[in-house]
């Protein structure tokens, strides 16, 4: 794991200090030099630390889209369901359309090795903060938010590992997940199972919720209270813990107020909007460069400025909207013979920001935890009344399990291109149908191993404690 953590001892280097402002550029040691000596000396040290992972987190590297942040999880996913459609590929895009036709859930493909890197590389970084931050100067306060925020983002990694290289929670507790590392470590391990992994990041966002009382974040980049919140009331929808999951989400959003139509129309790029809870700002001197969801977008949005011109949405998908929806902000492009959505609409500077949570998601994971729960269909259907009215949509009057149907089809309205269409799917066991006109039509049925990423390649050869039959399957059922 130590080659991970050097990865981003080198990016301090060059992370601003807020992860937000483009002037304040770390200026101490140059990369070759920092060590984590200096990194631990005081809660400075730490906080340069956790500055890295946050800029990290938002900007892997320069270099390939595919593998870049989570800006590219949350697009590159959704195209692998039904509602995008990638109408072509090109340069670094070649690894979402690959996505696109599921060639990249195999272990030598681009997108596994990239998605593990990624994510165990900010929890080897959190591990370092958590082994060192106790015996460091500094006041407790600021250590223990400190530790918090690193507590939430191990979290949060093991969460995005888990459905990613595992069948979902409610199938599979006893089956393999990934290995999981509370400690810097050099030395590889076994997977864990699926329970074990989930009740760590449980643990870990209980602790980060408890020690994020009171802190007071500067930019919306950084994991607060209510991010915590947040998070962790997706862990126990993902788990069935339903009464859990609808008292996180709504504790998660309060203060948040849900956009008006005119501001969903307005385009998702702007983390002052009144529903943004987590997000992550781009500036002229910090851009994302060719990764964000208003380069992919085949909308004709972005002027004279960049575009990969190729995601679109499927025709299916469009009619789930009535006229009135603020969201059905669909066109038909001539010249591509499919339809468009002017969601993803950067601004005028091309500096957009990038959203991760908002308040509409706690909102629908409490709806929908409160309709599984039975007997509150009342307030399920309240809670899917203030968002639609928002919207300009049509009310949903349906109970039971028609009720948690709507509630899944208004996920896929309100969240497309935010990451969550395919952890939807696997997590209610659906298959993947597409249908429309998709160019490529896929049918995987539900709990399909193809449908879960296999761990990579490399992995096998570094981490000597996995044999050759710990590998998930590529074909099949579970």
């Amino acid at each position: 794991m130590s080659n991970k953590r050097n990865i981003l001892y080198i990016l301090i280097a060059i992370a601003t200090l807020t992860g937000s402002c483009s002037k304040d550029f770390l200026t101490t040691d140059p990369a070759t030099q920092i060590s984590g000596q200096n990194l631990f000396k005081s809660t400075d040290g730490a906080q340069t630390l956790l500055n890295g992972m946050y800029r990290y987190l938002a900007w892997a590297t320069n270099t390939a889209p595919e593998v870049g942040s989570i800006c590219s999880w949350q697009n590159g996913l959704d195209a692998a369901a039904k509602d995008i459609v990638v109408f072509q590929a090109q340069g670094y895009m070649q690894a979402y359309y690959n996505n696109y036709v599921l060639a990249s859930t195999r272990a030598d493909g681009s997108l596994s090795p990239g998605m593990w890197n990624y994510f165990y590389t900010l929890a080897s970084n959190a591990n370092d903060i958590l082994a060192n931050i106790d015996g460091i100067e500094g006041d407790a306060t600021v250590k223990t938010q400190i530790k918090s925020q690193a507590l939430a983002i191990r979290g949060w990694c093991y969460f995005y590992l888990a459905r990613l290289f595992s069948q979902t929670y409610a199938i599979a507790k006893d089956q393999p997940c990934v290995p999981y590392y509370d400690q810097p470590s050099k030395d590889g391990k076994v997977r864990e199972k699926v329970s074990v992994i989930y009740q760590h990041v449980v643990d870990d966002l209980k602790a980060a919720v408890t020690g994020l009382a009171g802190f007071k974040r500067k930019y919306k980049n950084q994991i607060d209270q209510q991010v915590a919140q947040g998070i962790l009331a997706e862990v126990y929808l993902t788990m069935e813990d339903w009464t859990n999951a609808a008292d996180m989400a709504s504790k998660a959003r309060v203060g948040y107020t849900i956009m008006t139509g005119t501001q969903y129309k307005a385009g998702f790029n702007d983390w002052t909007n009144s529903e943004w809870m987590w997000g992550e700002r781009q500036t002229v001197d910090a851009s994302f460069g060719n990764i964000t969801s208003f380069t992919f977008w085949a909308n004709k949005t972005r002027g004279t400025m960049w575009s990969y011109d190729t995601y679109c949405v499927n025709d299916q998908f469009k009619n789930l909207f009535s006229v009135n929806d603020a969201r059905n902000q669909f066109w038909y492009r001539t010249d591509y013979k499919l339809w468009t959505s002017d969601k993803f609409r950067d601004n005028a500077t091309g500096t957009g920001d990038v959203i991760v949570m908002r308040g509409s998601e706690m909102l629908l994971i409490e709806a929908e935890a409160r309709a599984r729960m039975g007997g509150q269909d009342a307030a399920a259907q309240a809670l899917m009344w203030e968002l639609q009215d928002k919207r300009g949509a049509d009310r949903t009057a349906s109970t039971g399990a028609a009720l948690v149907n709507d509630i899944l089809v208004e996920r896929r309205k309100e969240l497309y291109g935010e990451g969550f269409a395919w952890f939807d799917m696997l997590r209610v066991g659906q298959g993947l149908a597409r249908t429309g006109d998709h160019p490529i039509v896929i049918n995987l049925p539900a709990r399909s191993w193809r449908l879960i990423f296999q761990l990579p390649t490399a992995e096998f050869t570094s981490n000597k404690s996995l044999k050759p039959g710990d590998q998930n399957p590529y074909d099949g059922v579970f």
